[in-house]
């Protein structure tokens, strides 16, 4: 984020909020958006985030989330307004650690509140599957499923991604073609689709550690409407990711109770994850990055041979 633009937005919002801001700080950045805390003279602080689109699926989901009267932890929306070409919207700061900061022995801890709140956003509905950027296109929830791996998405050319470095391409575009099998094989219900969050990760999720509740769910950048068990699937990747263990993998199915066809699916959105995160690991070989690799594709190895 460049200083004189920086400088004019907090002036801009100044305005907007009819506060004097004393100080800002930058924190790690997401990939989606730009974000800054500001603070005010009577010390209340605020997240800034900029996107460089006239309209945001975290402003979307968070007017969901309020308007169906969804009781889960998000931050207060302040407002939102265009300024130099960049959509600004001005949030509460959460004032809780991220779940990234917690052992790896407690974050199973969590679990069953992430579910809980999974569960919560899921009762917003809609005949339509889609990004919430995207929902008026008509596409099935095979499609949109097909979609990651057909090369029909601009971000996610499969041969262009299995030639990176750190990749075994032969065993990349195996499994994306073992995915396309695979969902072509699925009957997938199309009735009815719930709002999801898509990414409850470690980064996106703030917890109080004296009671083991989720307290803060940000970006909603890929929030879309879909299967429920598309966003379970991303809680169990998460407990793979960190070798959370049988036991927490085991209160993850009591607390689900998914039928046989819903295991099947939830296999499926889980294996399709695997796949589909080699793409976003793979841009940047860093420590963290590699590690994953190596894991997801060790697992397909074992897994298609």
């Amino acid at each position: 984020m460049q200083d004189n633009f920086k400088t004019k937005l907090i002036k801009k919002l100044e305005e907007e909020l009819q506060i004097e801001l004393v100080s800002s700080d930058i924190p790690p950045q997401g990939m989606d958006s730009q974000v800054f805390f500001v603070k005010d003279i009577e010390g209340k602080e605020y997240a800034v985030k900029c996107y460089n689109r006239d309209e945001a699926a975290d402003v979307i989901a968070l007017n969901l989330l309020k308007d169906n009267r969804i009781e889960i932890p998000v931050p207060k929306v302040f407002g939102t307004f265009n300024f130099e070409g960049k959509l600004i919207l001005i949030l509460e700061r959460i004032n809780y650690p991220l779940l990234d900061s917690v052992s790896v022995d407690h974050i199973g801890k969590y679990v069953p509140s992430m579910i809980r709140n999974l569960q919560k956003i899921h009762k917003i509905k809609s005949s339509r599957p889609g990004l919430l950027t995207d929902i008026k296109k008509e596409k099935s929830w095979k499609e949109i499923m097909l979609h990651t791996f057909n090369d029909q998405n601009p971000n996610l050319q499969w041969d262009v991604i299995a030639s990176r470095e750190g990749l075994d391409k032969e065993l990349v575009l195996r499994s994306v073609q073992e995915m396309i099998q695979k969902i072509n094989n699925t009957e997938f219900d199309e009735q009815v689709f719930s709002l999801l969050h898509t990414d409850f990760n470690q980064r996106n999720l703030f917890v109080n550690p004296n009671t083991d509740e989720i307290t803060g769910i940000i970006d909603w950048g890929e929030a879309m409407f879909g299967d429920p068990i598309y966003d379970f699937a991303r809680v169990r990747m998460l407990i793979w990711h960190f070798n959370l263990g049988e036991g927490v993998l085991k209160v993850y199915n009591d607390i689900l109770y998914l039928t046989e066809k819903e295991k099947e699916l939830e296999k499926l959105y889980w294996l399709s994850r695997v796949v589909e995160y080699l793409a976003y690991y793979s841009e940047e070989l860093n420590g963290f990055n590699i590690g994953r690799i190596q894991m997801h594709q060790d697992f397909l190895r074992k897994y298609f041979d």
